[in-house]
C-alpha cells in the first residue's frame, strides 16, 4: 500500500528546498552588503585623510596673493563643497549601515523559515518511518499467517498461549 502522506511529504521537502534556496540568497545578500559597507567606510577613510590636504590647496591658492572677491567667494564655495562631499560619504556609511541591518533581519527571517520547514518535513518523514516499521510487521504477519494456511502447521507460540 502506497503511503498516504506522500503527496505532502513531497509538498514539505519542496517547501524546505526552497527555503533553503531563499536563505542561502539572504546570506549572499548580507555578504554584499557588508562588503558594500567596507567600500563606503573605506571611500569615508580617504576622504577624511585628503580632505586638509585639498583645504589647504585652496587656501594656499588665494593667501600671500591678490585676488578678488569673486576668487574668495570661489574658494569658499571650494571648501563648502569638500565638507558637503564629507556629509555625503558619513551619509553613505549610514545608509549602507542600515541596508546591512535590513538584509541581517531579513536572513534572520528566512534561516527561521528553514528552520520551520525542516521540522514539518522531518515530520512527516519520521511518520513515513514509523507507518514503513508497521507496513514491514503487518506483512511479516500476513506472510506468516498465509505459510501457515498453506503448510497446515500452526505457531507453536500460539498454541502454547492457548492452553492457559
Amino acid at each position: 500500500m502506497a503511503y498516504a502522506l506522500q503527496s505532502m511529504l513531497k509538498i514539505r521537502t519542496m517547501r524546505e528546498d526552497r527555503a533553503s534556496a531563499e536563505l542561502s540568497a539572504a546570506r549572499q545578500a548580507v555578504r554584499q552588503a557588508a562588503q558594500s559597507l567596507e567600500e563606503r567606510k573605506a571611500e569615508l577613510r580617504d576622504f577624511e585623510e585628503t580632505k586638509e590636504e585639498r583645504r589647504d590647496k585652496i587656501y594656499s591658492a588665494i593667501i600671500g596673493h591678490k585676488v578678488s572677491m569673486d576668487d574668495i567667494d570661489l574658494a569658499v564655495e571650494g571648501v563648502a563643497r569638500i565638507d558637503e562631499e564629507g556629509a555625503l560619504k558619513a551619509d553613505n556609511v549610514l545608509l549602507a549601515e542600515a541596508e546591512l541591518r535590513k538584509k541581517e533581519e531579513a536572513a534572520e527571517e528566512a534561516r527561521e523559515n528553514f528552520v520551520r520547514a525542516s521540522k514539518e518535513r522531518m515530520k512527516i518523514t519520521e511518520h513515513k518511518a514509523v507507518w514503513l516499521e508497521e507496513e514491514a510487521r503487518e506483512s511479516e504477519h500476513h506472510q506468516e499467517t498465509e505459510l501457515e494456511d498453506f503448510t497446515g502447521k500452526k505457531n507453536t507460540e500460539d498454541m502454547n498461549d492457548n492452553r492457559y
